[in-house]
């Protein structure tokens, strides 16, 4: 504590502190005047948007305060349909409760305290599908409690969401036609990476069998195939849009690749959810597996980079893109 100087009375240093109070009181009712007084009508906006993203879809919302004051409690409401499922979000530090669902349609909920005046907050959700030949609607509601304390709505523009069926034609082409219609510049490439979770481990020549019928029954051409390295090329063209397809087949570090290239990313998007699904029926089928559930993707949870291995049980894994490390089973 300061030592008291001589000649200063205590009436004064009464009166001092009570004068400072005041002033303090008179900055405070100052800005809070300030924020009751900005006009924030038609400076809050929501925008999103819905992409093709890698082998999935990307929904992205972006809630914008170009006010000079801020908004509290804010809540996001994203109603998709269910065909839909979300396997990250970014920023990953945001928190994604359960999803509820409706009918044919389920809910995220987010919540944030504040947005500060003139800055932004923006959101991606990573949505892959799980069924095809579905239609829905994505939509996002966010409400918020403006600096006049009243709750306002922001209603984006329900977005269209259609997941076709793919029906492919055999296209005979030459293995070295492969590396020129991989480099092509207008050709977009996705990878599907998974293991096989069991106890056991099972042989290879199992997995590769399954890759040959997968792609023989989708009507794929047999291009190339090294048996040794596990590795099948095949090749297609799907018989609606006409656009060809590239697809592969591997097994390398007890990891089942399907990768596909083609100038379509909405084709390649079926194409790998078709695949997927059909690869993880054929491990039931041939009773490698007992459930669905069996079949781990090797997806980064952090980044979406595909991880370098397939861990045994209860081993963590360090993506080498982002340095994240996770367990898979």
């Amino acid at each position: 504590m300061p030592k008291k100087e001589k000649g200063l009375s205590q009436f004064k240093t009464q009166d001092l502190v009570l004068f400072k109070e005041k002033e303090d009181t008179k900055r405070k009712k100052a800005d809070q005047y300030s924020f009751e007084s900005v006009d924030q009508e038609n400076k809050i906006l929501c925008r999103c948007t819905y992409s093709p993203f890698g082998g999935h879809f990307r929904y992205s919302i972006l809630i914008v305060n170009q006010s000079l004051a801020p908004i509290t409690e804010m809540k996001i409401k994203i109603k998709l349909p269910e065909f839909l499922t979300l396997i990250r979000a970014f920023p990953p530090t945001i928190s994604i409760p359960r999803m509820t669902s409706d009918e044919d349609t389920n809910q995220i909920n987010l919540e944030f305290d504040e947005l500060n005046e003139k800055s932004s907050k923006q959101i991606h959700l990573h949505l892959a599908p799980n069924a095809l030949d579905k239609t829905g609607e994505l939509r996002t509601i966010v409400t918020y409690v403006n600096n006049k304390d009243t709750v306002r709505v922001l209603d984006s523009r329900p977005v269209e969401i259609s997941i076709d069926k793919i029906s492919i034609e055999p296209k005979v082409v030459p293995s070295s036609y492969i590396r020129e219609f991989s480099q092509q510049p207008r050709i977009k490439k996705v990878i599907k990476s998974m293991g096989i979770g069991i106890e056991h481990q099972v042989h290879s020549e199992i997995i590769y069998d399954i890759l040959e019928q997968l792609f023989s029954i989708h009507n794929f051409q047999l291009v190339a195939k090294d048996v040794e390295k596990r590795i099948l090329w095949y090749f297609g063209t799907e018989s609606v849009i006409k656009e060809d397809i590239l697809a592969v087949g591997r097994i390398v570090s007890n990891k089942i690749e399907i990768i596909a290239s083609s100038p379509n990313q909405y084709l390649l998007i079926s194409f790998l959810t078709q695949v997927t699904n059909d690869f993880k029926q054929f491990l039931i089928l041939n009773g490698v597996v007992n459930s669905k559930d069996k079949v781990h993707d090797l997806e980064c949870k952090n980044c979406g980079a595909i991880l370098p291995y397939f861990p045994q049980k209860n081993e963590s894994v360090e993506c080498q893109n982002c340095n994240y490390e996770q367990n898979v089973w």
